[in-house]
């Protein structure tokens, strides 16, 4: 018998003994796919996938414990578990959470805190995944940048599955227990990952901006790893090898093939699953186990998970704590010091709390659990504790700007860029705080249920501003920027004592375009929405004019777009009645929130953008050319000067993220508003 046999047979045996050299290398290949692609995304386009290799493992890994569990045991211990799984994962988790939590109070600018500590209270809690898909079929909180620990979406994804696994198996065992208790467990983990594997697929269509992070849509790749964990395991070397090399090949070209483009995961999520899967099974006797013994690759196998929940943190950080974007040695020294520190971490924390007597090693699940309770709460105070405070130390700076909202006073909001008051200058303004303050910017908003349909709602809601007898009667139709107006259509009302309608969806506008929203619910909820206002445009007898006002998008519009707009319009049954088609407001690709908050002194000049780069065409004036009785109300004056366009203007805050203006800004374009009605109507 060779040598090179030899070791692979005691490789093979070493699968039961739990420790996987072959495992370490795969850990390696997935940490460094992720990292890499985080670091270089256009360069290394599919490392994401990394993360359902560790998925694949993970279910591998604690399947086959706790089937080992009951052989050995008769039983499977939930608190022992669990408790094992937290001294495992919570210490070194715990500790970038609160890491995280500190760099955001000294270098993210505040407007960021409601956001970011939002996201490390959900990850404390392992909901991320659950809050981020939430926001990602949010339609006002898709613009959301990143924050630094929005990678622990997979760790909530883990531990939910490390909850559910040994539940299934247990409750099985209890229903069937009268039939052996591996087919019944191997049944039961077959039915669920099959079930989840069908949901993903069927998700991936019908909403797969959700999918991405749903623990049922992933489900099936933990449970991939956890049926292997019932096959018979390969010994012989060269078969193993083969089978490993296919796996591994699979990986690598999904890896290097799949781009942000590839609908992920469902279906295209076979191809790094299975990969994985062939590459655990066949691994042990292959050769890549002999690579899992290279130090450097051992070391970094071992120290994966660390590296994991370093390195993000470092690549949303770094830039606030520079003032720089990422260069090529920012992102050298990020991947050097994420390995260092998990190295460090790892030693230092993670082990040293779940093998020292003086710790955790060898306490009772209850224990366990108290000390993850409170290191837990430790978190919770650092995250809620500090957007408390950040709000708490802004009140008077709240109520300063509450009068400034009820005094309006000169050269306040669009007054100060009005071309015939030039130059409007108010030095009582040159003082006064920004309005609204930033860290609750995403709040103003005016728009209310009474005329706003959600994403999911198909119903036809309208609120009414102005006298309900008034001699003239306008009905607002649009989406969220036509909501985002509901401020200035409440002014500009009271100012020509008009009554003005207003009906608004998310997303959706008065347009025959084919529109497809985030979800198929939320698209055959826009076409409803869309039925809706056409059938009341046949029925109405007393409106006096339409103003349309929709998102022009983040690219100049196209003869599709307009086409759908002069569709819609021409199905009104009395073209007498006008269309008041509203000229879209900048789009600034990135929310200057950000920006401004760095030095809010500075922002006008700082933080303005290039009127040719952020008024796109959004196909309004095309349309209106097109319909005999169409007019376009411009209120660009009001946003850009002298081929500028600041995100501050007269000391109001224009917008809340890229492309809604804020409430209060709107306030301001009021009589500005009421003027282009005036004349657009000829009253």
């Amino acid at each position: 018998m060779t040598e090179t046999s030899v070791r692979a047979r005691r490789d093979a045996r070493s699968v039961t003994r739990g420790f996987r050299p072959d495992i370490q290398a795969l850990r390696a290949l997935a940490v460094m796919s992720v990292m890499l692609y985080h670091l270089w995304p256009n360069r290394l386009t599919g490392g994401f996938v990394g993360v359902d290799v560790f998925f694949v493992i993970s279910g591998y890994l604690i399947t086959s414990h706790l089937i080992r569990e009951r052989a050995k045991t008769g039983r499977i211990a939930l608190g022992k578990f669990w408790a094992r799984r937290a001294a495992r994962l919570l210490p070194a988790s715990l500790l970038v959470l609160a890491l995280v939590g500190i760099a955001t109070l000294i270098w993210v600018p505040n407007a960021l805190w409601p956001q970011f500590f939002g996201d490390v209270t959900a990850s404390a809690l392992y909901v991320q995944n659950w809050h981020l898909l939430f926001a990602s079929v949010d339609y006002l909180a898709a613009d959301n940048i990143a924050s630094p620990v929005q990678h622990f979406w997979t760790l909530s994804a883990e531990e939910q599955f490390y909850v559910m696994l040994p539940l299934l198996m247990v409750l099985s065992m209890w229903l069937f227990r009268k039939l052996p208790w591996r087919t019944v467990t191997l049944v039961a983990i077959a039915v669920a990952t099959i079930a989840s594997f069908i949901y993903s697929v069927v998700q991936m269509q019908v909403a797969p901006s959700s999918a991405y992070f749903s623990t049922f849509t992933r489900a099936w790749e933990f449970g991939a790893g956890a049926l292997l964990a019932f096959a018979p395991a390969v010994t012989r070397s060269r078969p193993g090898t083969v089978i490993a090399g296919i796996g591994v090949a699979m990986i690598l070209i999904s890896v290097v093939v799949y781009t942000g483009e590839t609908p992920f995961p469902g279906v295209s999520a076979l191809l790094p699953v299975f990969g994985t899967v062939l590459a655990i099974w066949g691994g042990a006797p292959s050769l890549l186990a002999p690579f899992g013994r290279i130090t450097p690759i051992s070391m970094l196998g071992r120290v994966s998970y660390a590296v994991y929940l370093w390195h993000w943190a470092f690549i949303v950080i770094v830039p606030y704590a520079t003032g720089v974007p990422l260069t090529t040695l920012h992102k050298l020294a990020i991947a050097a010091v994420s390995i260092a520190l998990a190295w460090l971490s790892t030693r230092y924390v993670e082990d040293r709390v779940r093998t020292s007597d003086k710790l955790l090693h060898g306490r009772r699940p209850r224990t366990i659990a108290i000390w993850s309770a409170a290191g837990m709460a430790c978190v919770l105070v650092i995250s809620l504790g500090s957007t408390a405070l950040l709000r708490q130390s802004e009140q008077s700076t709240l109520e300063a700007q509450e009068q400034l909202i009820e005094q309006q006073p000169d050269c306040f909001g669009a007054q100060a860029i009005d071309p015939e008051l030039a130059p409007c200058e108010n030095p009582e303004l040159d003082d006064a705080p920004l309005v609204p303050a930033l860290s609750e910017i995403e709040q103003d908003d005016a728009n209310t249920a009474e005329c706003w349909a959600g994403p999911e709602i198909a119903d036809l809601n309208t609120c009414s501003f102005g006298p309900k007898d008034a001699d003239m009667h306008l009905v607002a139709i649009g989406d969220s920027h036509n909501n985002a107006m509901l401020t200035a259509y409440e002014a500009a009302a009271d100012e020509l004592g008009w009554r003005i309608d207003v009906a608004g969806h998310a997303g959706c506008s008065w347009t025959d375009e084919d529109l497809s929203l985030a979800t198929d619910e939320q698209t055959a909820s826009c076409a409803s929405w869309r039925e809706s206002v056409n059938e009341y445009v046949q029925t109405a007898d007393d409106v006096d004019a339409y103003i349309v006002a929709s998102r022009g998008g983040e690219t100049d519009a196209d003869d599709d777009k307009v086409a759908g707009m002069v569709s819609a319009w021409a199905a009104r049954p009395d073209t007498s009645v006008p269309v008041l088609a509203l000229l879209d407001n900048p789009y600034f690709g990135e929310s200057p929130v950000t920006c401004i908050s760095e030095d809010p002194s500075t922002a006008v000049e700082r933080c303005a953008k290039p009127q040719d780069e952020v008024l796109l065409d959004d196909g309004k004036q095309r349309a209106v050319d097109e319909d005999p009785n169409a007019t376009l109300l411009d209120l660009t004056r009001y946003y850009c000067a002298d081929g500028v366009c600041p995100p501050v203007i007269g000391g109001v805050v224009v917008y809340r993220d890229s492309h809604h203006i804020t409430a209060t800004y709107a306030s301001t374009l009021g009589p500005y508003l009421a003027a282009e009605l005036r004349s657009a109507l000829g009253r």
